[in-house]
């Protein structure tokens, strides 16, 4: 029989044999990157893919896809996802739950989303700019992806920001970009707050026009300069693969550099027709809204993470009592991340 001392020793070498093991599987098998099903703003994954980017940094990465950041959040949360992409406010409200989260680096360096304003909505030419025009949004439906969501809470602070409130409009879930559509073909809708492809979708089949984005003439609280979307993963992660991250942060650098020339325009657009197409049109006018669309998004695509935008997004998300305190720079964002020199990026 095995003395009680031989039992325990036993029992500590198969716990770290077990421990051992896991690791081993977690570091052998695919690295698992959250990617929405038809959005723009997970290119640069498809980008690295194409371009053999992951595998010059020795890296296999398993596409998975989610409908939401929240959803995405959820699944890494839970296990199922190593890296998944998000605005600021989710993942502080999550952090604040106590959640270890940190961003390995930025996806969108500025806030690219856009206020769409109806074709049959007369506003005076001299009068189109932020604040000013938001007078004239007093009792339209306004179409947001969901009532709760970023782009939600954004519209709420626009509206605030320029002396109105959120009860002098009408809110409309309009959903994806398919139901969006739906919406404005109904006439359901005078003002979209959204983002790609839905402004060039919209423009291009002569629903509305477009109005302004955030990062040009919005509120100061949402320029975002710095972060407005970006890659985040698990402290967890972190601890156990620090290095994988610091491949997938240069792979990602390396495809949104690639992205970002204009040289590379025509295989964007080619790129961008396999991953990010837009149903229930012509060729010519999916060309058209496509070409508008990777012409538009790039002075958005960034790395680099300002502390000035931790701060701001810090400062919202308090606004909306989506945090209890303040969140720091150095609490939320990978020690290894790419870190903006100065204001702003």
């Amino acid at each position: 029989m095995f003395s009680r001392s031989r039992v325990l020793w036993l029992s500590c070498v198969i716990a770290l044999l077990g421990a051992c093991s896991s690791e081993e599987d977690d570091a052998n098998r695919p690295l698992r990157v959250q990617v929405f099903t038809g959005a723009y703003s997970s290119i640069p994954v498809h980008v690295a893919e194409e371009k053999g980017i992951f595998a010059k940094h020795d890296l296999v990465v398993e596409s998975l896809p989610a409908n939401s950041s929240s959803a995405a959040l959820a699944a890494m949360i839970g296990g199922s996802m190593d890296i998944v992409e998000s605005a600021a406010d989710l993942v502080m409200a999550n952090f604040d739950k106590g959640t270890d989260l940190r961003y390995l680096m930025s996806n969108e360096g500025r806030n690219y989303v856009n206020v769409v304003v109806g074709n049959h909505v007369s506003i005076p030419e001299n009068d189109q700019h932020y604040p000013g025009v938001i007078k004239y949004f007093v009792g339209k439906r306004i179409g947001v992806n969901a009532i709760g969501s970023s782009l939600y809470l954004a519209t709420v602070l626009m509206l605030e920001e320029a002396g109105f409130d959120r009860d002098d409009v009408e809110f409309v879930a309009t959903g994806s970009a398919a139901s969006t559509m739906a919406a404005w073909r109904s006439s359901s809708v005078d003002v979209q707050v959204t983002f790609a492809p839905v402004p060039e979708l919209l423009e291009t089949l002569e629903y509305a026009r477009p109005l302004f984005i955030m990062a040009d003439e919005g509120p100061a609280a949402l320029k975002f300069d710095g972060l407005y979307g970006g890659w985040v993963t698990t402290g967890e992660f972190l601890r156990t693969q620090a290095e994988t991250a610091d491949r997938f942060i240069a792979s990602i650098r390396e495809a949104i550099d690639w992205i970002r020339d204009p040289q590379n325009n025509e295989e964007m657009i080619e790129i961008a027709e396999k991953y990010a197409p837009v149903a229930a049109l012509s060729d010519e006018e999916n060309r058209a809204v496509l070409t508008a669309m990777v012409d538009n998004y790039r002075r958005f695509w960034g790395y680099e993470i300002s502390p000035d935008a931790i701060a701001m997004w810090s400062d919202y998300a308090l606004r909306f009592d989506l945090i209890k305190s303040p969140i720091e720079y150095a609490d939320i964002v990978y020690s290894g991340a790419p870190q903006c020199p100065e204001h702003p990026c």
